[in-house]
């Protein structure tokens, strides 16, 4: 894939694969997109189980492989939900007995810690400047492809160390630690973001997709672009946050793409009646 190749960026998706992924076709298809990038977090919806869990990704596993084999690039980023399998630690909503099917799962689709699409670094969460400047071993000016493949260096190093230094949550989060690229949060990656460097992240929760111009600290002018695309997470009560709608990267242009210009039906209300059908009448009290 090209720079110039038009790429849909798809928020965490948590087990609801089976909603998303044809709204991700329409998009594709109305949209002429070449490549599909996921920001993370394909598992631990509220109430899953493991029969939610399997389905899921049962689902989107023929999804990714039927796609790449019809030549649409697929490209899937690691959350930090789905990085508890792969350390075999319990983290928020962790079905800790799928820890190897899940781990395995995620690993035979290829699952990265950063791709780029364009000039933009995509990762889970974002990468700040501390982080980077005690993790990785950065020039000024790095460019995003030296960013994601240091990155995705430690993922690859199958050194449980390298990746719990992927893992580090900060305050924000309720961590100790630094935050890091699975687990920064809004308000962290946005203080401190790695200067000069355009991010796209999903992780935080927003309402619809969010780009943010983080200024130099003379304020004057623009450094990077923070793009947030968490909009398809639900409420405790399983009520949606976001409005579903995802990402359009062409060249350097980016806009958000919604149900209505796709012709769906809006995501609040498919988000709804699909949990209520498909969801919650197989879930027993207490799951």
């Amino acid at each position: 894939m090209t720079a110039e190749t038009k790429t849909l960026v798809v928020g965490d998706m948590h087990c609801k694969e089976e909603l998303v992924l044809p709204r991700v076709d329409a998009a594709v298809e109305a949209l002429g997109a070449g490549r599909v990038v996921f920001c993370g977090d394909y598992v631990d919806e509220w109430r899953s189980n493991a029969l939610t869990m399997r389905d899921a990704l049962d689902f989107f596993g023929d999804w990714v492989r039927t796609r790449r084999a019809q030549g649409l690039g697929v490209d899937l980023v690691l959350g930090n939900h789905d990085a508890q399998y792969l350390l075999h630690e319990p983290g928020p909503g962790t079905h800790t007995a799928l820890y190897d099917e899940v781990a395995e799962a995620l690993l035979a689709l290829g699952v990265r810690a950063a791709v780029t699409v364009g000039t933009s670094l995509v990762t889970h969460a974002g990468v700040t400047r501390a982080w980077a400047n005690e993790f990785l071993d950065l020039s000024d000016g790095a460019s995003a492809d030296e960013v994601a493949t240091q990155l995705n260096a430690l993922l690859d190093d199958g050194v449980r160390m390298s990746l719990r230094m992927l893992a580090t949550a900060g305050p924000g989060r309720g961590g100790y630690e630094l935050p890091g690229p699975l687990w920064a949060d809004q308000g962290e990656l946005a203080f401190d973001a790695l200067p000069g460097l355009d991010q796209i992240v999903g992780h935080t929760p927003v309402e619809s997709v969010d780009l943010w111009q983080v200024p130099t600290e003379d304020g004057l002018h623009t450094s990077c672009h923070l793009v947030f695309c968490d909009t398809l997470s639900l409420r405790r009560d399983l009520a949606p946050l976001g409005d579903g709608s995802m990402l359009l990267v062409e060249g350097r242009s980016v806009r958000a793409v919604g149900g209505e210009e796709l012709g769906l039906e809006p995501w609040g209300p498919s988000a709804r009646d699909w949990m209520e059908t498909f969801v919650l009448p197989f879930l027993g009290e207490g799951v």
